[in-house]
């Protein structure tokens, strides 16, 4: 079997590296103890932006199946293998028990990830990342998330959420955190409630809505990005950050870059790596 590399561009030039294992480098090796975390996101987008597109017949929005790939799949797996809680969200949820979720939530149990699994455990880790469900509406399948419990579960709502429904998510086992004044999750105050928690390593795996959560609060520490160098057009869609316009910009410094040629009949893609750095008046 051929082994699957990528061409490094940054921060040095290497022309061929592994793609098994090119993210488990850059695992954070956190001090016993530290309380401060580290919280990362990752996304796939095509060269015009798009993370997610409208479905013809049914209008919902999801990745791309033009821009989902296998490669960037991998890298995915191995973002979710080094952390200690997972951020998603109620939307996640409602698909999950519809039947129309992309997957289950990592680490996946295909074989083809069995060494990832093997990752955690050389290093004292759980099976499986915990879980955090972002949510206003509460509006939660409440047995799907009952099944869900193979793993921690949270529930992360605003302190005037409804509170008999807080009550019924609460009596599946799931452990709520009042994260915000408001009915909204604040992102300042869901990740103090995780480090309160014991969680460090913390993967959003939700899409652009919880990602301005985290944004807006300035506690993002680095971003994953796939970029598939394909074109989609399309006037129903999602870009990796919307909503409101930024009081002031969230500056990125890029850390790590790789050139991926893709396989026959593919387009290539880069996997890009951002740092997130103190706000500047100018670029």
């Amino acid at each position: 079997m051929v082994t699957a590399t990528v061409t490094r561009l940054v921060p040095d030039y290497a022309e061929q590296v592994p793609l098994e294992g090119l993210y488990l480098q850059h695992a954070p090796a956190l001090a016993e103890g530290r309380l401060q975390p580290w919280v990362y996101s990752n996304f796939i987008a095509s060269l015009d932006g798009r993370v997610a597109v409208a479905h013809p017949d049914t209008g919902e929005r999801g990745v791309p199946a033009a821009i989902a790939n296998p490669r960037d799949w991998r890298l995915y797996q191995e973002l979710a293998a080094q952390a200690d809680i997972l951020v998603s969200s109620a939307r996640y949820l409602r698909d999950l028990s519809a039947g129309k979720a992309q997957d289950t939530l990592p680490v996946s149990d295909d074989p083809a990830y069995a060494d990832l699994h093997a990752w955690r455990r050389a290093r004292g880790m759980a099976a499986k990342p915990a879980v955090v469900i972002l949510s206003s509406s509460l509006d939660l399948p409440i047995e799907t998330l009952c099944r869900s419990l193979e793993r921690p579960v949270y529930v992360a709502t605003g302190a005037k959420a409804d509170r008999a429904r807080l009550e019924e998510i609460a009596a599946c086992g799931a452990r709520v955190l009042t994260c915000g004044e408001d009915r909204g999750v604040d992102g300042k105050a869901l990740i103090d409630a995780l480090v309160a928690e014991g969680y460090r390593r913390i993967y959003s795996v939700a899409g652009p809505g919880v990602l301005e959560t985290l944004i807006e609060a300035r506690v993002i520490n680095r971003l994953y990005l796939t970029q598939v160098h394909r074109l989609l057009g399309g006037a129903s869609y999602d870009t990796l950050l919307e909503g409101r316009l930024l009081e002031s910009p969230a500056d990125f410094s890029l850390s790590a870059l790789y050139y991926d040629r893709g396989v026959a009949r593919a387009c290539s893609q880069f996997f890009s790596v951002y740092d997130a750095v103190a706000p500047e008046a100018t670029c």
